[in-house]
């Protein structure tokens, strides 16, 4: 099997996805640098070499670091990810102005602007909207207290959740709305906060005693005739047309389990793009998928569409780790085919591959056929025990995970992975979603007749 060579969750990453700077050697960067990361900046600067090194003053701050030198692929970054900072680092007064004309409109995350030429640069870039221009040259310290001036207000770069969804059943946290086949559905407020409650934790039996806290606190003298009576209705208003309950289970002597998988999805916390600029990047994200589409199908073999796909996401920015795992033939073991951006501990973890009875999200994926979207997979520790243990350790929470299905069933899975600071969001689970269809419809008869030979 190909050994992929992919950068750590720590360190820096150039804009081809190769590390070229790490406070710690690779085999030890997950034990010693678990601590203090503070998020991921995107570094854009307008050579690859200069008088300072400011992706090495970045990451000693306690930041992951993206580095981009060319619009193209800063824009992009932008794009795709919620960045907890920005810095822009220009040598000239031409270069800044374009940078953020450029980056300003994609997002609300705070933007630095180092220039060599404070007296002429500081007032036009903050008209432009910097949050703040110091010296290319300036000593570290002041960078750094720069940077933490910049982010103390900020709004954090935490899991943005908004949206949960089963089976045609969504329901928006934040405005508080049911929809379900596309209707609105009209709840309670009780009534949303239990089925909130539940989707939350799908496919677990919560108990009566937990649903009760939750929800009202312990008000009710008689609570479980007050929760069976609300239950009953809300099956009801999310009956099938035949009027048959659906989604909500209950278990004798424990509780009540909604019985469907629950993605969640993110919502585009940079409100400051305008409809144009949103155009603009669903453009971007077409354009990416048709050629990553174009090279999964100029690949000669199965192996290598999963080596290109990963290896692409991964640089790319589109993700922070990827993996695909395949069924080993005769057995009901995933073996791992194929990664980028996983650090060594997780590798080392499942070099002997994944037991499909184990509770895995991988292998519950594969077994299910259905898509899991999680904005941190943390809160599901009871049902992925193995997954959130390495995932929380390769600090990697927010998971899109795909089973690659052909025309006789499935055959493996394919797992996205990104950093707490920047969950997927709606559109860019599209684009993932469609890459991992087109791999899993290529090379289905080539593989089999190998399995056989």
């Amino acid at each position: 099997m190909k050994r992929l060579l992919a950068p750590g969750p720590a360190g820096t990453r150039e804009s081809g996805g190769h590390p070229v700077s790490s406070a710690t050697p690779a085999g030890v960067a997950d034990a010693e640098q678990e601590t203090g990361r503070r998020g991921t900046a995107l570094l854009f600067r307008e050579t690859s070499a200069g008088p300072v090194d400011h992706a090495r003053r970045i990451t000693d701050g306690g930041w992951e670091c993206v580095v981009a030198h060319d619009v193209e692929r800063a824009r992009w970054l932008a794009s795709v990810r919620n960045f907890g900072l920005i810095v822009l680092a220009g040598e000239t007064l031409r270069w800044s102005r374009d940078a953020l004309n450029t980056i300003r409109p994609l997002t609300v995350s705070p933007v630095l602007a180092l220039s060599p030429d404070l007296d002429e640069a500081q007032a036009p870039l903050l008209r432009l909207g910097a949050d703040m221009v110091v010296d290319s040259a300036c000593r570290a310290e002041l960078f750094r207290s720069a940077v933490q001036a910049l982010v103390r207000r900020a709004v954090a770069n935490e899991p943005v959740l908004r949206y949960l969804e089963a089976q045609g059943l969504r329901i928006d946290l934040w405005g508080r709305r049911t929809t379900l086949d596309g209707a609105d559905v009209s709840l309670t407020p009780t009534e949303f906060d239990i089925l909130r409650l539940l989707m939350a934790q799908a496919q677990i039996a919560v108990k009566h005693h937990e649903i009760i806290k939750a929800v009202w606190s312990w008000k009710y003298t008689d609570e479980r005739n007050a929760l069976r009576l609300q239950i009953n209705r809300l099956r009801s208003k999310l009956a099938d047309a035949s009027g048959r309950p659906r989604f909500i289970r209950s278990v004798r002597g424990v509780g009540y389990v909604f019985d469907k998988p629950v993605a969640e999805f993110a919502d585009d916390r940079d409100t400051a793009k305008s409809s144009p600029v949103r155009e603009s990047v669903n453009l971007l994200l077409e354009g990416r998928l048709r050629s990553l589409t174009k090279s999964l199908i100029e690949c000669r073999s199965r192996q290598q569409a999963c080596a290109v796909l990963v290896e692409t996401v991964v640089a790319e920015g589109m993700c922070d780790g990827a993996a695909v795992f395949a069924r080993r033939p005769g057995l009901d073991i995933l073996d791992l085919v194929a990664q980028a951006g996983m650090p060594a501990t997780w590798q080392l973890a499942v070099a002997g591959g994944l037991p499909l009875a184990d509770q895995f999200l991988a292998t519950d994926t594969f077994k299910t056929r259905e898509i899991h979207h999680y904005v941190d997979i943390s809160k599901l520790a009871r049902r992925y025990r193995p997954t959130v243990r390495l995932l929380r350790a390769a600090r990697l929470p927010a998971q899109l995970s795909i089973p690659l299905i052909d025309e006789h069933g499935a055959w493996g899975q394919l797992g996205f992975a990104r950093r707490s600071d920047s969950p997927f969001t709606t559109p860019q689970c599209m684009v993932l979603e469609a890459a991992g269809a087109v791999l899993g419809a290529l090379f289905a008869d080539q593989e089999r007749r190998a399995a056989v030979s």
